[in-house]
């Protein structure tokens, strides 16, 4: 660690013990002894500031196609700007072009300009349209509460939207009108940054290979606690009589079916409850972001990742990539039993610890291009069948020295046997199982 930066750690301790006392505060005034809570004003006010679908949902990558070379980036606002052009744009009748064909899918990978907006995990398309208030209609395609796609494909050649189910081998295609010159000047544009990608399909044959070595900075931010009560009137349906027990070593509410939980040590909280009066237009998406939205923004970037059958996760984002940590810190995991059933069970796990205030360094890291990290996990034995997906992000480091200071660091995430591994402990497990 360089002089200056310690230097300016060592004077942000001075500004951290104000928030240190004040997250003590929270935990010790929570943890007092409290009465049935009954009609109380400040359960029944809303948060003010929800955080709104169309952040939440939006796309983690671009990639930019034209003279013959495909680009990759991952900045919020671009794609931000880019999805609104989509918004704004006119569209003509869907229809599905491919169903569960790789020959013919394969051939909509390549086009001569557009662009590509990706998903990490499956993404609901009904769902998409509703999110971004789309003027395309579904009710003439079968089983359309089950199209799924991780891939939006705009061809500006052929004035085509379509969306790729990559699993599926599915392609559902539509004209649209959309303002090419704008969506070229907004991608176009000299300061945005793209790193280049070969043309070859990466693993579980979904995005790209990076075709060459990326440099990375590191990141330091102020650590913030949020007030468990903030989690009590987000998660909870019913507002009143909540009981609280003093009696367990961690905080704990209670309210007919529902039940939180607050472990001090760890800063984790763990929800039990129980989806009721839902419509056939509901699913996991729009359910599990009734409780997101409700954390307001406060709890950063928080945003769609992926999902897993009946877990849908969300992480908090930094410069576009989403952070990795232990013990769900900056993470909301929720998990619904069946999001199809009239009542289904619902739990939550999260932490009361986020970033909020960055802290300027100058630190780099290289993270090697995607074809010599495979190179790299085949000759340490890694079955590539296993391994689903491949994505960079930051992990979450805590600085022993300053407990109210978390170091980000980037690299590479494996999605190997479908569990997420950093590059590091992939490789130590890939070895453990040699031995074994």
């Amino acid at each position: 660690m360089k002089m200056t930066e310690r230097i300016v750690r060592i004077g942000l301790v001075f500004l951290v013990l104000l928030s240190l006392y004040l997250s003590v505060s929270i935990w010790v005034s929570s943890a007092k002894k409290e009465k049935p809570v009954k009609n109380d004003p400040q359960l029944a006010t809303a948060v003010v500031n929800e955080r709104a679908d169309t952040d939440v949902f939006l796309p983690m990558r671009l990639v930019r196609m034209q003279d013959g070379k495909s680009e990759m980036n991952n900045s919020e606002n671009l794609i931000t700007n880019i999805q609104n052009e989509i918004k704004n744009s006119k569209f003509g009748e869907l229809i599905q072009t491919v169903q569960g064909n790789s020959e013919q899918f394969d051939k909509y990978l390549v086009m001569d300009q557009g662009f590509e907006l990706l998903y990490e995990g499956p993404f609901l398309l009904s769902e998409y349209i509703s999110v971004y208030n789309l003027a395309l209609n579904l009710t003439d395609i079968n089983n359309n509460a089950d199209i799924y796609f991780t891939c939006i494909q705009v061809d500006l050649s052929q004035n085509k939207i379509r969306f790729l189910d990559f699993n599926r081998k599915d392609v559902y295609e539509a004209p649209i009108t959309i303002d090419n010159e704008k969506a070229l000047t907004l991608m176009n544009k000299v300061s945005v940054q793209y790193n280049q990608i070969s043309e070859q399909q990466a693993i579980a044959g979904k995005h790209y290979f990076m075709s060459e070595d990326l440099k990375m900075k590191k990141y330091s931010y102020i650590l913030a606690s949020q007030p468990v009560t903030k989690f009590r009137n987000a998660f909870f349906s019913n507002t009143e009589n909540i009981q609280t027990n003093e009696d367990s070593k961690d905080l704990s509410y209670t309210s007919g079916s529902e039940r939180l939980v607050a472990e001090e040590k760890l800063g984790t909280i763990h929800f039990n409850g129980e989806l009721g009066t839902r419509t056939p237009e509901d699913n996991i998406y729009s359910d599990s972001f009734d409780y997101v939205k409700k954390l307001g923004t406060n709890m950063g970037n928080i945003r769609y990742f992926d999902r897993s059958n009946s877990e849908i996760n969300y992480r908090t984002f930094v410069e576009g990539y989403p952070v990795f940590s232990e013990n769900d810190k900056g993470q909301v995991r929720i998990t619904i039993d069946n999001d199809k059933a009239e009542k289904t069970s619902v739990v939550i796990e999260t932490s009361v610890d986020t970033i909020q205030v960055p802290i300027p360094s100058e630190e780099e890291v290289i993270l090697k291009s995607t074809e010599n990290l495979l190179e790299q996990l085949a000759a340490n034995g890694a079955d590539q069948e296993k391994i689903n997906s491949m994505v960079i992000g930051y992990t979450w480091h805590k600085i022993e020295e300053i407990t109210q200071v978390v170091d980000l660091t980037p690299e590479w995430y494996i999605r190997y046997d479908n569990k997420w591994y950093p590059e590091r402990e992939l490789l130590e497990h890939l070895a453990k199982l040699e031995v074994g």
